[in-house]
């Protein structure tokens, strides 16, 4: 009797179990991810001198690598946390933001918790070491890419015109990247295309301007990726909006005026992260996981039910 039971019980299992778990079925694969990186609006760079982050609101997390010196945050307001790859007691300018702090991404709305500053994160390590890899990945692609020029202009830049990579990323290279004032820089891509512009030069590398994206493409699918070695990546953008994800491993950081909707990563060893006088940031919003079994998991749960079925079926015998 308990044998028949359980049978019933295995077999209502499996009619609940998806088909997808019982059947092998290939995984979407995408060329890049930000991985840890992902987790960051703004990521100082191991190295950097100093920093200067003077700006409200940050609607981000912001992650600090091993400074030489101290990060100010001050008149500052953080819609996120502050992570320290170690001690935030020297790596943040009076381990503290200074300014007015209201409720952090884990705070529930409207009073929850202030930003934290948070010091011995790995996950910092982490996003370094994979922004850095991403820069150097597709930086040694440069001479593949397809040749674009961004100068002052508007202008637009479509993704299926690329170089298609072994990865299925989308590779253009520019000597510069000059944004005018005023003037809109467009990526136009669907929603499956991943876009890389590598910058191969360290002159003409400003931000004055705005850079949206049209199609479905979305700023953690466009890599702007700085190879240029020394001066620095400068913007004074009156406001304007640059959606992607910035990389910026080997120049300075020089940006105030403008808003990143996206992700910003960079700093050359020795230089000062500027971050001010109304640079914003909107970090985009984290896609929790669905609230369901891993596949992993179900096909699991399925061989272990039948298991235990067997047992019983030879007990029962």
């Amino acid at each position: 009797m308990v044998g028949r039971c359980l049978s019933k019980i295995v077999a209502a299992a499996f009619v609940a179990i998806p088909a997808f778990v019982l059947t092998s079925s290939p995984v979407h694969a995408v060329p890049f991810s930000l991985g840890a990186f992902d987790l960051y609006g703004l990521l100082v760079n191991d190295g950097v001198a100093n920093g200067d982050i003077n700006t409200a609101p940050v609607n981000a997390n912001i992650g600090i690598g091993n400074v030489t010196g101290s990060v100010n945050l001050h008149n500052e307001i953080v819609n996120g946390t502050v992570d320290c790859e170690g001690s935030c007691a020297t790596a943040v300018s009076g381990a503290a933001i200074t300014g007015t702090q209201p409720v952090s991404r884990g705070g529930s709305s409207p009073s929850g918790s202030p930003a934290s500053v948070n010091s011995n994160v790995s996950t910092v390590q982490t996003a370094i070491a994979t922004a850095n890899s991403l820069s150097s990945t597709y930086g040694a692609e440069a001479a593949s890419g397809t040749a674009v020029s961004i100068t002052t202009g508007s202008q637009t830049i479509n993704a299926s015109a690329g170089f298609l990579d072994a990865s299925g990323a989308l590779i253009f290279t520019s000597t510069s990247f000059t944004i005018g004032n005023g003037n809109t820089l467009t990526v136009n891509g669907s929603a499956s295309d991943y876009v890389v512009i590598d910058v191969t030069g360290n002159t003409n590398t400003k931000l004055d301007g705005a850079l949206a994206l049209t199609g479905g493409i979305t700023s953690g699918q466009v890599l702007v990726n700085f190879l240029g070695v020394g001066n620095n990546v400068q913007g004074a953008a009156n406001g304007a909006t640059l959606q992607g994800t910035f990389l910026i491993p080997h120049m300075g950081v020089q940006l105030n005026s403008l808003k990143i909707g996206g992700h910003l990563f960079g700093g050359q060893s020795g230089t000062n992260f500027q971050f001010v006088s109304n640079a914003l940031i909107s970090q985009p919003a984290l896609i929790a996981p669905a609230a369901i079994p891993e596949p992993a998991s179900l096909a699991l749960l399925a061989t272990s039910l039948l298991g235990i079925g067997m047992v019983y079926r030879r007990r029962a015998g």
